[in-house]
């Protein structure tokens, strides 16, 4: 059970008190005719340590979320 101060994991709902800042990343592979890329979502989310290890992400910086 969450303690009553836990927030939650806006990627895997998982609840933690410790989470990250982050904006998401979806990467696109490349195909035989399609150059691969990244589309960076604006708004930033607040993830868990194990989803920041896992998926693509970038970290935000404090001055960044203003």
């Amino acid at each position: 059970m969450a303690s009553a101060g836990a927030t939650v994991c806006e990627n895997c709902g998982h609840p933690d008190d410790d989470l990250v800042l982050v904006r998401r990343v979806y990467l696109v592979p490349p195909s035989w005719d399609t150059p691969g890329r990244e589309m960076v979502v604006a708004q930033p989310e607040r993830w868990c340590v194990s989803c920041v290890s896992q998926y693509p992400c970038e970290i935000v910086n404090d001055d960044d979320a203003r």
